[in-house]
C-alpha cells in the first residue's frame, strides 16, 4: 500500500481538525466578504455548492449575533460592521511590537549588537521599537525615529517583498537611473531573503536586515546595525542567520504561513 503524499496528509489533517458549523459560518462570512452588494439565500447556496438545509440556520444564527444584515426589499445578506469593530479591539501595531520585543531582546542577547523593528510610513522607516546591544559601547537605533526609506535597509526590505504597486509608486518618485538600481535591489532582496549591505547613514555600520510578515504579507523588517567588536561578540554571518531564524518565528507567531508560501525556500536560513 502506498503511503499518502504530503497534500493528501494536509487534507485529511484539515478535514479531521475541520468543526462543521464553524467551517460553514467562515465560508458564509469570506463570501460575503467579496460582495458588497450582498448576495440572496439562493446565490450563497449555490456559490458554496452546499444544500439550503446546511446553510440557512448558520446564516439566520449568524444575522441574529450581528454579523450579518438582511435587507427587507432586496432580501440579501451583507456583512455588517462587527467584524471591524472586532478588529479593532486589538491595535495591530500593539500586537506587532508586544510580538517582536522580547525576539529582539533575544536577538541583543544572544548576538550582543542592537536591533529595531521598523514599519513603512509613507516615505519614510518608523522604528517602531528597538533593543540596544548589552555591551557598554555599541551603535543602537532609537525607538520612535524616523528615516526616509531611501536611507535605510528596512525600507528597501519591505519595499522589496511590497506589491508591485506600492514598490511602483515609491519608483515614480525615482530617476530612471535609480529605477533600474531599485529593481536590481528588490529582486536581490527577495532571492536572498535578506539584506546585508554597508550602512549609508553611519560608516562602519553593516545593515543585516531581514524581512517579517504577518498574515496579509509584509509587515515589517528587524535590522541589527552590526559593528565588529573585540571580546567574543558574534560574527556577522552568525549575527545574520540568528536574525533570519527569530524573524521568520515572529513571523508564523503573526499568522504567515510559511510551508505555503512561495517564499519559503528565500526565508529560511
Amino acid at each position: 500500500m502506498s503511503k499518502p503524499t504530503k497534500a493528501e496528509s494536509d487534507k485529511d489533517k484539515k478535514e479531521k481538525s475541520a468543526v462543521p458549523a464553524v467551517a460553514k459560518a467562515l465560508d458564509v462570512i469570506e463570501l460575503l466578504a467579496d460582495a458588497p452588494n450582498g448576495l440572496s439565500m439562493n446565490e450563497i447556496v449555490d456559490a458554496l455548492g452546499r444544500t439550503m438545509g446546511e446553510l440557512y440556520r448558520v446564516v439566520v444564527y449568524l444575522t441574529d449575533r450581528g454579523y450579518l444584515q438582511q435587507d427587507s426589499a432586496t432580501s440579501r445578506y451583507s456583512l455588517t460592521l462587527q467584524l471591524f469593530e472586532l478588529s479593532h479591539r486589538h491595535d495591530p501595531t500593539e500586537r506587532l511590537i508586544h510580538a517582536a520585543l522580547p525576539l529582539l531582546e533575544r536577538i541583543a542577547s544572544q548576538t550582543k549588537q542592537s536591533c529595531h523593528l521598523g514599519v513603512l510610513n509613507r516615505e519614510n522607516v518608523l522604528v517602531l521599537t528597538s533593543v540596544q546591544s548589552p555591551l557598554p559601547a555599541g551603535y543602537a537605533v532609537r525607538t520612535g525615529a524616523l528615516f526616509p526609506v531611501d536611507q535605510t535597509s528596512s525600507g528597501h526590505v519591505i519595499l522589496a517583498f511590497s506589491k508591485a504597486s506600492e514598490q511602483q509608486r515609491h519608483l515614480a518618485r525615482q530617476t530612471q537611473n535609480n529605477q533600474t538600481a531599485l529593481h536590481k535591489r528588490f529582486d536581490q532582496i527577495r532571492a536572498n531573503g535578506f539584506e546585508d549591505t554597508p550602512s549609508t547613514m553611519i560608516t562602519g555600520v553593516r545593515n543585516l536586515c531581514v524581512p517579517v510578515f504577518d498574515s496579509r504579507g509584509i509587515a515589517a523588517a528587524i535590522t541589527s546595525g552590526f559593528i565588529g567588536q573585540t571580546g567574543g561578540t558574534a560574527t556577522a554571518e552568525y549575527t545574520l542567520s540568528f536574525l533570519r531564524s527569530t524573524a521568520l518565528e515572529l513571523s508564523k507567531s503573526l499568522g504567515f504561513q510559511s510551508s505555503t508560501s512561495p517564499l519559503e525556500a528565500a526565508l529560511t536560513p
